[in-house]
């Protein structure tokens, strides 16, 4: 796969008429060509070499933030990148309620004329606490070569018509939903690449109308959330339904489980790509083409996992997310903690010399609290689901930790749970939380989700 050539595969959209060969592109359009094919090599780089490229680009950034952002005027200034690199860790971390209580604070005085217009991304607040991250054309420049590397590493067909059951406006895609040409927001000659037919759906439809809408508009490519195909697949089982087209899945926004791949596999037969990704920071991580964990995208962002000291935690061990994208010159974020929790791994098989993050874990607010203070993360496995199915038929679960000796179960059933099943799932609970406080059980026709569409599996709402 080493030294392949995406511009054989693809076809280029062309900016100027009458023009066959050789194609040109807008000018933001030439500069994802000539970013994306230099990525094709750096994947491949080893680690060592990747570092030092991205501490390059990183003391370019904390050298303009000291300068030009109040927020980080009394950060030393670093003479070299070797020495930003000696000195990373007495950086400060950025926290969430940093941007939140003081964003202007982190905004340039003096942004860089050549990086393009300036906009504002909001983030939808799933936490509380709900930011505004500014940006320039130089980072959607790279957003959007993310994106095309995304559909290279996974083969798709350009051609393909890609369905999405995503969050929309009200009144927007309703069922029985929307179609189109192109897959982007950007069609025509503003496209880098010739894509082929879009069908979306409203995420507020019943799961009998994604079912509907899934096999009328049989889609190759198809974009959602983790719940949605997991409540997609086990009805299209139950039904029998499968269409016949579907060649791949890519999942996104939520915390991916090795029992919703089993069941995207069991309904469809086709194999669940999971992305990692924020809307103020962009493209995190992609799945490898070869394995189920993630490739750091490090020509985009640094990206660590610490302790609770803001050090590195070796491969293996959980720790707190911190993510300074290369590119933000607008509003530098340095050491940001997105608030996930993740775990890296060893290098990967494929040879990419891309940092592999081995899980992403969830929120802080994702972490089941013990009474002696110690958390743990909440896993259910795919046999442990299997168990839970066998009591009652259970579309979807939310768990709430209430108190440090108190749990609540959420599930969305057709009808109400009998106190003997509510008994049994009471006990599978204990078992498989290893909680040993109180479990309440309840039902539902439907779980709330989040404004942005998530539905989290756990939250606690202690401290």
């Amino acid at each position: 796969m080493q030294g392949s050539n995406w511009l054989n595969d693809y076809e280029l959209s062309c900016a100027f008429q009458h023009l066959e060969f050789p194609i040109l592109g807008t000018p933001i359009n030439m500069a994802v060509t000539v970013a994306l094919t230099q990525m094709e090599n750096s994947q491949w780089w080893s680690a060592d070499k990747i570092k030092e490229v991205q501490f390059k680009q990183l003391y370019q950034v904390i050298t303009h933030a000291i300068h030009t952002v109040p927020h980080y005027k009394t950060i030393p200034l670093p003479k070299s990148p070797e020495e930003l690199l000696n000195n990373w860790y007495d950086i400060p971390v950025l926290e969430r309620g940093d941007i939140g209580g003081e964003g202007e604070n982190l905004v340039s005085t003096k942004p860089p004329k050549g990086h393009g217009k300036i906009t504002t991304q909001f983030t939808s607040g799933s936490t509380g606490q709900p930011i505004g991250v500014k940006n320039t054309e130089l980072s959607r420049i790279f957003w959007r070569a993310f994106t095309t590397r995304d559909h290279i590493w996974h083969q798709r067909d350009p051609k393909w018509k890609l369905g999405h059951i995503r969050v929309a406006k009200k009144g927007q895609a309703e069922y029985p939903g929307t179609k189109g040409m192109g897959w982007g927001s950007l069609k025509g000659k503003d496209a880098l690449i010739k894509t082929g037919p879009i069908a979306g759906l409203n995420i507020n439809a019943t799961v009998e109308q994604h079912a509907e809408w899934l096999m009328r508009a049989n889609p190759e490519f198809l974009i959602t959330y983790p719940s949605i195909i997991q409540r997609l697949a086990e009805y299209c089982l139950k039904k029998g339904l499968r269409p016949t087209n579907l060649q791949q899945v890519e999942t996104i926004s939520e915390v991916m489980t090795d029992k919703v791949r089993a069941l995207c596999h069991d309904a469809f037969g086709v194999k669940i790509v999971d992305l990692y990704s924020t809307r103020e920071l962009g493209y995190l991580g992609l799945q490898c083409p070869e394995n189920n964990h993630y490739h750091v995208q490090s020509e985009g962002v640094y990206l660590e996992v610490v302790d609770e000291e803001g050090k590195m935690c070796p491969p293996g061990l959980p720790g707190k997310i911190l993510v300074t994208p290369l590119h933000n010159f607008a509003m530098p974020l340095i050491r940001y903690a997105v608030g996930d929790y993740g775990v890296m791994g060893q290098p990967c098989s494929c040879g990419r010399g891309l940092p592999v993050l081995k899980s992403i874990l969830g929120r802080e607010r994702n972490r089941l609290r013990k009474p002696d203070g110690s958390y743990r993360w909440i896993a259910i496995s795919a046999k442990g689901y299997g168990e839970l199915l066998s009591i009652a038929p259970i579309r979807e679960y939310q768990i709430i930790q209430v108190s440090l000796n108190q749990l609540e179960i959420n599930f969305a059933v057709e009808e109400d749970l009998s106190p003997e099943q509510c008994d049994k799932i009471s006990d599978w609970a204990q078992n498989q939380l290893h909680f040993p406080g109180e479990i309440i059980v309840k039902s539902h026709r439907e779980l709330e989700r989040s404004s942005n569409g998530k539905l989290e599996l756990f939250k606690s709402l202690i401290d």
